[in-house]
């Protein structure tokens, strides 16, 4: 068909560029291109379902992959020896989507990567830490700003000369600090903010920051108080006894005491949980409360169990509401990187990346001095007309040519011209719908320049990563080859009754009817209504009127509840309409949110549609038949035009050795 993509081409044809060896010998050439077996492994790998699956295909499969492939290259040689690629607007196409998937590349490769590989290295590790804060608003004044500061900054002088938890006690503004004395226990990466994390993970046992560290809540002067091995996931379950205003608590002490003096004398723990526990959720399981690491339980407690011994029972603990005997059940050691990926990609995105994204992007636009041209922005902003949006088609129209050509975003590496800014909104959805008024122009403006160095900056990492230049290859080829098959295949296909008709006639025995019928419903959303509406049915009023005026079925009135002729299996309706009469009503019947009721107006046996019914489908099926027909001769025109040479004693040797780790 016509309309189809140019990522078909992309996603179907993945191209590996590669140079040619004795172990690696050309199994085509074309022209003077070679196309190595080591490409075409690769090639046929990507398309065909991995390397073992590839072993066991035949030499007449391999083949027939093989001229595929080499037709598209064919067809891609032929685009840029025609200078397809000069085309000013496919420039532009090829410079917006280098510029967008290498963007995208980078921010995985050096931001996204890195930063879920060092969340899973510092999951290994639990820190504990305390901390002092300071309440500064993250729009707070300059001045209060450095009041906050010199307030933090003089408790750190006081640290070396008084315990922590005390100047907790008299500073700090977080408001858990009365229960826990600026003790926030144990945790591990994607628990704490992005600042107060690295900081903790900066600090040795008993080191503490030498400057306040800043976050969305103010400034911490942070206490590293213990760091230890991250010992996994543990199984835990529990016996409780709870405190209650009518219970002496020392008679419920000597109770669970009781009780584990029976569990140590032999009575299994299952049992004694049933027996005795008033936690009725998890009693008769045994009391499995669950599989908890060490940074999700209460200090005290993990600390109290992360030293317990598998299967191990220990000494009841008091709470202010009661008492605890605990059981390890199982402790499992931190799963492999691989099982935690997916989760720990997921916490990152939720709690780090935006804020290290926009540490990245101011940090690339201070190194690339990005800079907006004032004078060319105000000019910009009043050159729309304030009633549009980019959605529609001639938004642009009013800019000056001239000023389509002034710079508007200077940065060290390049420039970007009015046009240049433009043609980013234009293909910018998130903007699409955004009134072309003053003040959103501006805005629209500096959210391009707030991304111009991060785009530079990607831009000249491409030779850094070959898998990444490919990638921009192959969307390239594939633009290319649209292009030219638009010129050479689609746009030679003329379509008219004449040819319709000529191609109709010998295969018209392709295009036929089911068994259909037609029907109308009168569709109301009470029964009482739907049966009122068919008794006055019944004593003769018409039908198709009467649906008319009463049916609620979106863009059924106007056609008076018609639906249409349809096979007998579309939907429930068409099933009842099919075993009814011509002329026939139905009674009410319940049917989705409301009550219907149906007559079947005609049926239409199984036929050969007529050429008019058959001309939708003929359009595309002749337009499919003709593009095989010019493809093939296009290709066998190229083969000789570029003398394509395929060698099958090279081919023989497909996947016979073991594949390169």
């Amino acid at each position: 068909m016509k309309n189809i993509t140019i990522l078909c081409y992309v996603g179907f044809f993945l191209l590996a560029l590669g140079g040619c060896s004795p172990s690696n010998p050309t199994v085509a050439t074309i022209g003077d291109e070679k196309y190595t077996l080591r490409e075409f492994e690769n090639d046929y790998v990507k398309n065909n379902g991995g390397w073992e699956q590839c072993e066991k295909t035949t030499l007449e499969e391999r083949k027939n992959f093989l001229d595929l492939m080499v037709n598209y290259r064919l067809k891609v040689k032929e685009a840029y020896d025609k200078g397809l690629l000069n085309d000013p607007e496919l420039q532009k196409e090829i410079k917006l989507y280098r510029s967008s998937v290498a963007q995208s590349y980078i921010l995985e490769r050096e931001l996204v990567q890195p930063a879920v590989q060092q969340f899973y290295e510092r999951r290994k590790e639990l820190v504990r830490a305390s901390h002092v804060l300071i309440r500064v608003h993250p729009d707070a004044q300059p001045e209060d700003t450095a009041q906050a500061y010199e307030r933090a900054m003089n408790i750190i002088a006081e640290v070396p000369y008084r315990s922590f938890d005390s100047l907790a006690r008299q500073y700090s503004q977080d408001v858990s600090v009365q229960r826990n004395n600026g003790d926030l226990g144990y945790f591990t990466s994607g628990r704490m903010v992005g600042e107060f994390e690295d900081a903790c993970y900066a600090l040795k046992a008993g080191e503490y920051t030498k400057v306040p560290v800043r976050t969305q809540y103010g400034y911490h002067i942070i206490k590293v108080t213990d760091r230890c091995p991250n010992k996994g996931i543990m199984g835990i379950a529990h016996i409780v006894l709870e405190i209650s205003e009518q219970m002496d608590s020392a008679k419920v002490r000597d109770s669970i005491w009781a009780i584990y003096r029976e569990i140590k004398s032999g009575l299994p723990f299952d049992t004694a949980a049933a027996r005795y526990s008033m936690d009725y959720n998890s009693k008769y399981n045994g009391g499995f409360v669950g599989a908890y690491t060490r940074d999700r339980l209460a200090t005290e407690v993990g600390t109290l169990l992360f030293n317990t011994p598998v299967d191990s029972v220990t000494e009841p603990v008091g709470f202010h509401y009661g008492y605890h005997i605990f059981k390890v059940k199982s402790l499992k050691p931190l799963p492999p990187f691989s099982e935690l990926e997916k989760d720990l990609r997921t916490t990152y995105q939720q709690t780090r990346y935006q804020s290290d994204h926009k540490r990245l992007v101011d940090k690339l636009n201070r190194e690339y001095n990005v800079r907006i041209v004032d004078s060319v922005l105000e000019k910009l902003s009043v050159a729309f007309d304030t009633t549009k949006t980019p959605a529609e088609k001639n938004w642009r129209d009013t800019v000056d040519v001239e000023l389509l050509r002034a710079i508007l975003i200077q940065t060290r590496a390049n420039n970007y011209t009015v046009d240049d800014v433009l043609e980013k909104i234009n293909n910018n959805q998130e903007m699409s719908g955004t009134q072309l008024t003053k003040t959103n122009v501006e805005k629209l403006v500096k959210k391009i320049a707030e991304t111009a160095g991060l785009e530079q900056y990607a831009l000249s990492r491409i030779p850094a990563y070959p898998e990444l230049e490919k990638l921009l290859r192959e969307y390239q080829d594939g633009i290319v080859l649209y292009r030219i098959e638009q010129e050479k295949i689609w746009n030679a296909i003329t379509v008219n009754d004449s040819v319709l008709r000529e191609f109709y006639e010998p295969r018209k025995e392709k295009y036929r009817w089911p068994d259909r019928v037609n029907f109308a419903e009168i569709y109301v959303l009470s029964d009482s209504l739907a049966k009122a509406l068919y008794q006055r049915i019944k004593k003769g009023e018409d039908f198709l009127a009467l649906a008319e005026k009463m049916t609620v079925r979106a863009g059924y009135k106007e056609k008076q509840g018609v639906w249409g002729f349809q096979a007998y299996t579309v939907n429930p309706l068409y099933e009842r309409a099919s075993k009814m009469a011509v002329d026939s009503v139905s009674e009410p019947f319940r049917y989705q949110a409301g009550w219907s009721i149906i007559k079947t107006l005609a049926f239409d046996s199984a036929r050969v549609k007529t050429f008019e019914e058959a001309t939708p489908e003929l359009i595309g099926a002749y337009q499919d038949y003709m593009a095989e027909k010019l493809k093939q001769a296009w290709v066998q025109e190229l083969r000789q035009k570029y003398q394509v040479k395929e060698n099958m004693d090279v081919l023989r040797e497909a996947f016979t050795r073991k594949r390169a780790q």
